[in-house]
């Protein structure tokens, strides 16, 4: 495993990236945790497989780049955007990204342009680097303005054979479609306008990290390896 310091966020704090296996690797994978500051249990169920995983062997042919906490500051204020106030899963440059927040409600604002944010820039930017094919998203169903149900939700068809499998591992359901308009989201820009398999993993909010680790920690099996 290696530690690598990707960039900062908006506040100046380090935002970490571990990587496991070889970046040569075919099989490539990017898990992104705590892009919503009020969802903290995101963050910590990545960092869970980071420290239990450091020090094992990695399999074959893969590699994957984990970042726990991709919005540091928002997670240090508990609020869901940056520390501009934008919701970073609202901010990708996809080819629905709106300049106006859903509903009018701020807690969705986009940001000035899309991929305004240094936050958002470091994910795009990971994506041509290293040309990773497979994101997985890791949420809770923190309640903003539309409640949805733990769930594992996909972008594109392509999609969708990779969340049956991790459906299985979860005993979480697969669905196509989130429930709700999610212009500029991750997995909008990732599924659907790049064509990428795009994972949105959405946990129980009212659960602790243990607990959802304990319960759901196979996922990250079956996204490297799937």
């Amino acid at each position: 495993m290696k530690e690598i310091i990707l960039g900062k966020s908006v506040n100046n704090l380090e935002i970490k990236g571990y990587f496991f296996g070889e970046e040569n690797a075919f099989n490539k994978t990017l898990i992104v945790g705590g892009i919503h500051g009020v969802e903290p249990q995101s963050k910590e169920f990545c960092d869970l497989y980071v420290e239990e995983m450091k020090n094992l062997p990695f399999p074959d042919d893969a590699f994957l780049c984990i970042i726990p906490g991709i919005n540091p500051d928002g997670l240090a204020a508990f609020t869901r955007g940056n520390a501009n106030g934008v919701d970073l899963n609202r901010n990708f440059p996809s080819s629905t990204w709106k300049s106006t927040p859903v509903s009018g409600n701020n807690a969705y604002h986009p940001g000035s342009a899309p991929a305004s944010e240094p936050e958002t820039k470091i994910i795009v930017d990971l994506l041509k680097k290293y040309n990773i094919k497979k994101i997985i998203a890791i949420h809770t169903n923190h309640y903003i303005q539309f409640p949805n149900p733990p769930m594992i939700n996909y972008d594109g068809e392509q999609s969708r054979e990779l969340a049956e499998q991790m459906s299985v591992a979860s005993h979480l359901p697969a669905h196509g479609d989130i429930g709700y308009p999610t212009p500029g989201s991750m997995g909008g820009y990732l599924g659907f306008d790049l064509k990428k398999i795009s994972i949105t993993i959405e946990l129980d909010d009212s659960k602790k990290s243990p607990e959802l680790y304990k319960k759901h920690s196979r996922l990250f099996e079956v996204a490297v390896l799937g």
